[in-house]
């Protein structure tokens, strides 16, 4: 192993498991998932085409998540004028993490033929999350970005979504610049009460297991949802 993928590995270790996540107990607490609406003074733009069958070009969450997401909002306006929040993704329905997740199973299976099981399902679980501890069929989980009075995004290192390791908020391989930048919206959705996946530097969440490790709570308060505009939400508890 090089150094530059040792560095990977150190950081990788301190991001919880499948095994961590599904060892934490969920009662949820019924609260509904909602449309971020203009009572968020940030943006919100809808960019996954897989969940316009479910939610259209409106962006889910629950009730509770879009006030905190002004609360972050107002913090970066804090530290420059022309920063917005912008939302590209919030609740995803369960069927489309797990299409997502078994063709992570797919990919690691064609790099790593001998894993099987739960290793191969822990391997996976990497790129994308287990369906039943994923955050965002929680509604509690986010992904954002900041976008400048320009119209475009800061500069962060990588794309958003984009799949390589110097996603990692810590990466020490990005520019000073960039580490700066990813810092400023950490602090902001901390400062808001959301708990970050380091592994993306445009991942946080409230209320999912992951927020409830992160803040040592007993519980998370959301569990996994299905749910369409046209049929209403059904809840999964884990």
């Amino acid at each position: 192993m090089n150094t530059q993928d040792a560095c990977y590995a150190a950081l990788e270790r301190h991001f919880l498991t499948y095994t961590e996540l599904a060892a934490v107990p969920v009662e949820d607490n019924d609260e509904p998932l909602i449309a971020i609406g203009p009572e968020f003074s940030g943006k919100v733009l809808a960019v996954d085409s897989t969940m316009k069958v479910h939610t259209g070009d409106q962006i889910f969450v629950r009730s509770r998540v879009v006030p905190m997401l002004d609360v972050a909002q107002r913090a970066l306006r804090e530290i420059a004028q022309d920063y917005d929040l912008e939302v590209v993704c919030g609740y995803r329905h369960l069927d489309v993490q797990r299409q997502q997740f078994q063709e992570q199973i797919q990919h690691v299976q064609q790099r790593t033929p001998s894993l099987s099981g739960e290793a191969l399902k822990e391997a996976a679980h990497r790129f994308s999350a287990v369906p039943e501890v994923a955050g965002h069929p929680t509604g509690g989980a986010v992904d954002v970005r900041i976008i400048q009075s320009n119209g475009q995004a800061l500069a962060m290192g990588t794309e958003l979504g984009e799949d390589c390791p110097d996603t990692y908020v810590f990466s020490p391989f990005i520019k000073r610049e960039h580490w700066r930048n990813r810092q400023t919206l950490r602090f902001c959705m901390l400062r808001a009460g959301f708990a970050p996946f380091d592994g993306e530097w445009w991942h946080f969440s409230f209320g999912d297991r992951e927020w409830a490790r992160y803040f040592d709570k007993d519980r998370a308060i959301y569990s996994q949802l299905s749910f369409s505009m046209d049929k209403g939400p059904e809840t999964t508890s884990r």
